[in-house]
């Protein structure tokens, strides 16, 4: 009896010890609270960052660019001064791999004056889509633009407010950032109802793609195919 009372202690101890064994080495591969396991949303968060953001005053004036062309026909330009185009460009980074999609979400508003002379507030949104997005190789390496035509800027003002949200395939927003001139109630200025519903704020169409102006063709390989 003495005997088997020393093995069954021995079993007790043994299978209690592979219980604390178990247990320390599921607790060796949790994170503590506060960090990111390898491969999470810490690494996903830093797939995509924005390195520089143009601010939204007159530095986002460029002038319409000039080619010379040689074509028989052609009648000469009827433009008697050169125009601007409000124009926002974007450097931003990704990581070492290939990146299936990214949506770049546009937000820009204007300051101009209605027929009375008073304030008056354009805003614009525009959802650019970019795909097969190749590692980069340095900091900044790609490039992300749009713009509001000279017909627009001239009728309804020039850029008070810019923000952008890189958003990934799941609809994960990877980063975000935003520059203005104008005192909002709220940091996210184009998520609040406060003020766009305000009624000096018109929504209009107009923000397009930089595919879509005549800068399109200059320095075109910094930019990735638009679905």
């Amino acid at each position: 009896m003495k005997r088997l009372s020393v093995g069954y202690e021995r079993v007790v101890l043994g299978v209690a010890l592979s219980a604390v064994m178990a247990v320390g080495a599921v607790l060796a591969q949790t994170p503590a609270r506060g960090t990111t396991a390898a491969g999470g949303g810490a690494d996903a968060a830093e797939k995509v960052r924005i390195v520089r953001f143009p601010q939204p005053n007159k530095t986002s004036m460029i002038r319409t660019p000039s080619f010379n062309v040689n074509v028989s026909g052609l009648q000469s330009s009827t433009s008697k001064r050169p125009r601007e185009w409000a124009l926002f460009e974007i450097r931003y980074a990704t990581g070492s791999k290939w990146t299936d999609e990214l949506a770049f979400n546009y937000h820009v508003m204007t300051k101009g004056k209605d027929d009375d002379g008073r304030d008056m507030y354009s805003y614009y949104t525009l959802t650019v889509r970019y795909i097969d997005i190749p590692p980069s190789n340095r900091k900044g390496d790609h490039m992300s633009c749009v713009a509001l035509s000279p017909s627009l800027v001239e009728r309804y003002g020039e850029p008070v407010s810019l923000a952008l949200e890189i958003v990934g395939r799941d609809g994960t927003v990877l980063d975000s950032k935003s520059e203005t001139t104008v005192n909002y109630p709220s940091k996210e200025w184009w998520k609040d109802s406060n003020v766009l519903d305000q009624p000096q704020v018109k929504r209009r169409p107009g923000l397009v793609d930089r595919s879509k102006t005549p800068f399109a063709l200059i320095n075109a390989d910094d930019y990735e195919v638009v679905q």
